[in-house]
């Protein structure tokens, strides 16, 4: 041992003689101090003189404890704490109420109050089950924004401090620079020093100012390693500028800005440690040398655990534990033999060795950081509510930002991300390694028509031919890869098969890779990887990783990672792409957009007391705000018959004269925006049957505003009834040449009781008064006028120019051509005229005379894709990067239009009430930018630039009976829609999600990115 000694004693000169000669100009921000702080307080006196020596070094260990265990493992851990008064303990693998549990009763135990730690990484849930787990610290090194990180650190300190957790064992601020680093690896921020420091810091900070002690680790840097220490002793034949440089700059800084503790490294480095075998753990030259009289560093030193083969191979218990502590540490971690190792350094303060004031001082600082983390007025740790409170909305919320900051497109070499011009494209989603109908195929579904199909990683060569075949009609396939490893070890999951597979379908198709897991596993795909036009970079599996990459692909969401690590030839440090802005909806909690998910539960009760009012039997509410659907649910059931199926938000209504906006508007915006049509010029001039009518003046914009004097409505139908019954000549039970038109289910009317309709229309009076008056008319005419003008029936012109490019699956007419009869719902039981129930039919008598298609009603769809087309008008009329309607055009036609007339209409949208506690459509919190529209169906859609906000409600009012007007009087469209904006308002006041970040986050200068 004195050979040690000696050997040791002389490289530490020469380290402190050559350290000046690597120092940079800021070094002496780092210098240490000259003598340690001693530690006194009248608290920390009081408790060191009532140790004895053997609890004064008890008091520097610090032991593990599972809460996953059977009782008799308890009963040994507590004979620990009460016959030698250990220092602390580290929880590892069990559950929060366990552990709670156990603290209590081992903090009651305790003669000296236990300082307690976990290996909490990513949050508890890296060690207990129930709990939320944020996201590997190398997804965290793709964000761009470290006060996200920030906020991690503080919520993570909030569920220790929960838990009466007061030491953390992070962040990792290893700089992974070995790809292959079989323990680091994922766990690191990445490979760029700077960006390293950057994120320790947020994290450190965060969990400091959350009132945890922080500790960095791997001292003095583990990121270049290929072997384990937990099985070996890896060694490191860096030079001491690399180490210096590289590897120790993170500590550097994170050391500067007030870090409480460091966790030492077993690593073998001959550069820094002449003594062969000897680890850094156990090196006085790097533990004291180095880090605390060169780098000033005066918090706390615990090593990594003493149970690791890295040191424990090498060292009995006892004496290991005693070279830890001559090497400097002040925390002794996981020592197997806990009698032994108070033992041995007992007897090496009894026979010289090592001195009583060493053991002293160090005692007195662990005390100081007892009384510093409160145990000088220990609590006992309530366990009621504690999943509660650990699991909270933000922490669900946050979790979700970090995915999806971290997502990154690490190629797009056709713009394939997002992806645009849906309705040209034939998409397939294809999973390798999970189901089919995961969740990533899931949300791809929600945003178009995407088949999805499903492989095994070890799949047969027959399978594999059979995938091939099955994707041979579609021209885009949007590829995930799932179930793989963060480790090295095995390609990371990810085997020849999938490569294979993947390059094959590459070839063939445009293809979207999107990989969850470790980055560096792209390297398995070698040069295959450039077949492949666009990639995702995830960085593990779980439901919000699929969640936002889906989003990401779709423009949902916009990507803003950059990838942490270089990988291979192909991916440099720093690879990512931005995409553009998000431009369609994704789902999401209320809580992303600002507004507490408890305070919509209000919608839920009006809902639900409309159904029992008996004011509709179902309905479909959806919600977005920010480009967030914060709600979209369903209520009641089709019809009011027990039988009767479950309203679902798949499900399809009849939207009535919501169709004018979001069909009849819409089309006249589009020939407007081409200039086709002129809003101002007669409509005779688009549609000549009107020639020499007393409609031939009218202009667009007067039939746009129900300003045209024109008629309210003509009851078509009834000029088809004698008596109740029909008229001969003008039906048929069956299809044929002469009755083309189907109204009704085996009810088909004359082909040309149209022009009846048109005649009609043409014949009636206009009013004599120049006011505004509601009119079915006028619509009606414009499914003509888009016809003449396009050349293309008015649904296959809707269809082609807005609904299928913007992917939306349930907007349509006639609904009955594209979907089963059960996921329709009725809308009337007709005694009148049709003598039935209303089931897949328009319920306007004049759209279905049409043939179900009009300008005025007969669309049908569920309330989220009606949502999508307003929020697209509310996104100065892009969605998914394609350009539908100039902001211009949609400022025009939402505008009030003849408002010296008292007529509060825009284009086609209904609009608020002119003034203010009058008479309106809408909520009184609506703003005048606000635009929408009701349907006689129980119907009703509304945007509102002021809040970014898009509100739908769709219902069957009309069933059984249309003379059913407990909707309108119960006020309970527009009583939901306040109830949002109540909602939104009472979040902002709350504030709920508001976290006050430090100066130095919200100052901080973009990190140059070309730093090497």
């Amino acid at each position: 041992m004195r050979s040690f000694f000696l050997q040791a004693f002389c490289f530490a000169v020469i380290l402190l003689l050559i350290f000046p000669l690597f120092a940079t100009p800021n070094d002496k921000h780092f210098a240490g101090p000259e003598g340690h702080p001693q530690f006194s307080t009248p608290w920390v006196d009081s408790v060191f003189t009532s140790l004895s020596l053997e609890e004064r070094i008890a008091q520097l260990l610090m032991i593990r404890i599972h809460t996953d265990r059977v009782e008799n493992y308890y009963d040994s851990i507590a004979r620990l704490v009460m016959n030698y008064n250990v220092g602390g303990v580290t929880f590892f693998r069990g559950g929060p109420k366990r552990q709670v549990l156990n603290t209590n009763r081992l903090q009651s135990q305790a003669k000296t109050p236990l300082l307690v730690s976990m290996d909490a990484e990513w949050g508890p849930a890296m060690r207990l089950d129930s709990l939320i787990p944020f996201p590997r610290q190398m997804a965290l090194g793709a964000i761009n924004d470290e006060k996200l990180i920030y906020r991690m650190g503080l919520d993570v300190g909030r569920q220790l401090k929960r838990l009466g957790v007061h030491i953390n064992f992070a962040p990792v601020v290893d700089v992974n620079n070995n790809p292959d680093n079989p323990v680091i690896n994922f766990r690191a921020f990445g490979e760029d020093r700077y960006r390293v420091a950057e994120k320790g810091l947020a994290y450190m900070h965060g969990l400091q100012d959350a009132g945890v002690f922080a500790c960095a680790k791997h001292f003095p840097g583990h990121g270049d390693t290929d072997a384990d220490s937990h099985y070996t002793l890896p060694l490191l034949k860096h030079s001491f500028e690399e180490v210096d440089s590289i590897h120790l700059y993170p500590f550097k800084r994170l050391i500067n800005e007030g870090l409480h503790s460091v966790m030492i490294a077993h690593l073998e480095l001959p550069s820094m440690e002449p003594v062969p075998k000897l680890a850094s753990t156990l090196s006085h030259n790097i533990v004291t040398n180095l880090l605390q009289i060169q780098m000033g560093f005066d918090g706390l030193i615990i090593t990594d655990a003493l149970d690791m083969q890295g040191v424990s191979d090498y060292f009995q218990s006892g004496e290991l534990e005693l070279r830890a502590l001559m090497a400097g540490n002040d925390i002794l971690l996981l020592p197997e033999d806990v009698p032994a190792a108070i033992q041995t350094i007992k007897n090496a303060v009894l026979d010289g060795t090592i001195s009583e004031e060493m053991v002293n001082a160090k005692t007195r600082k662990i005390l100081y950081y007892k009384q510093k983390a409160g145990l000088d007025n220990f609590q006992y740790i309530e366990l009621d509510n504690l999943i509660e409170d650990l699991n909270t909305i933000e922490t669900e919320i946050l979790q979700k930002q970090l995915a999806q900051a971290a997502i990154t497109l690490a190629r797009n070499e056709k713009n394939l991300v997002p992806v645009t011009g849906l309705g040209k494209r034939k998409i397939a989603a294809l999973s390798i390694g999970a189901p089919t109908n995961n969740r990533f195929q899931q949300v791809l579904g929600n945003y178009g028509t995407v088949s999805c199909y499903g492989i095994d990683k070890y799949h047969s060569p027959y399978r594999a031919a059979q995938i091939m075949e099955d994707l041979g009609k579609y021209d885009l396939v949007i590829i995930s890869v799932h179930n793989n490893s963060f480790f090295p070890r095995n390609n990371y999951g990810i085997n020849g098969k999938t490569v294979g597979l993947i390059s094959a379908i590459a070839k063939r198709h445009d293809v979207i890779l999107s990989i969850f897991a470790n980055p560096y596993s792209l390297k398995v795909f070698d040069d295959a990887i450039l077949d492949v036009e666009s990639v995702i970079i995830a960085y593990q599996d779980g439901v919000i990783y699929e969640e936002a990459a889906a989003n990401a692909i779709f423009g949902g969401l916009q990507t803003t990672g950059t990838l942490p690590v270089s990988v291979g030839k192909h991916f440099p440090l720093h690879t990512g792409i931005i995409s553009p802005e998000p431009s369609r909806i994704r789902f999401g909690r209320a809580e992303e957009a600002g507004v507490n998910t408890a305070l919509l539960a209000v919608i839920d009760s009006i809902a639900l007391e409309g159904i029992k009012q008996k004011a509709y039997p179902g309905c479909q509410i959806a919600v977005i705000k920010d480009g967030v659907v914060i709600y979209n649910k369903a209520f009641g059931k089709h019809t009011y018959d027990e039988e009767s199926r479950p309203v679902d938000v798949t499900d399809v209504y009849d939207l009535a004269s919501v169709t004018k906006i979001v069909a009849g508007t819409m089309a006249v915006m589009r020939l407007v925006e081409d200039g086709r049509v002129s809003l101002d010029a007669p409509i005779a001039e688009y549609i000549h049957r009107i020639s020499e009518t007393n409609k031939e003046a009218l202009t667009l914009r007067k039939v746009l505003a129900h300003q045209a004097r024109l008629t309210p409505w003509i009851p078509f139908y009834l000029s088809t009834l004698d008596e109740g019954e029909f008229i001969p000549g003008i039906y048929s039970k069956q299809r044929s040449i002469e009755y083309p038109v189907k109204v009704a289910k085996d009810l088909y009317i004359n082909k040309h009781f149209r022009d009846t309709i048109f005649s009609q229309i043409l014949a009636s009076e206009l009013r004599e008064k120049n006011e505004y008056r509601y009119s079915d008319l006028g619509f009606i005419l414009l499914a003509e006028l888009v016809e003449n003008v396009t050349g293309q029936p008015f649904d296959t012109f809707l269809e082609e120019s807005i609904y299928s490019p913007m992917g939306l699956t349930t907007i349509g007419f006639n609904p009955l051509n594209r979907f089963d009869i059960h996921q329709i719902v009725p809308t009337e039981h007709d005694t009148l005229w049709r003598k039935q129930v209303v089931h897949g039919y328009v319920h306007d008598p004049a759209a279905a005379m049409l043939g179900g298609v009009s300008a005025h009603a007969g669309l049908f769809g569920n309330a989220r894709d009606v949502a999508a087309l307003k929020y697209m008008l509310l996104n100065d009329g892009n969605y998914g990067g394609d350009q539908f309607f100039l902001p211009n055009t949609i400022k025009e036609f939402t505008s009030v239009q003849f408002a010296h007339n008292k007529n509060r209409r825009a284009l086609g949208f209904d609009k608020p009430g002119l003034e203010p506690g009058k008479e309106s459509p809408a909520a009184k919190s609506a703003s005048p930018l606000s635009f929408g529209h009701s349907g006689f169906t129980g119907t009703y859609a509304w945007a509102d630039p002021a809040e970014n906000l898009v509100y739908v409600f769709l219902s069957n009012r009309t069933y059984p009976s249309q003379s059913n007007r407990s909707i309108i009087e119960l006020s309970i469209r527009t009583g939901i829609q306040q109830a949002i904006y109540d909602a939104i308002d009472l979040s902002r006041r709350k504030d709920y999600l508001s976290i006050e970040i430090p100066e130095f986050l919200n100052d901080q200068e973009v990190f140059d990115t070309n730093h090497n």
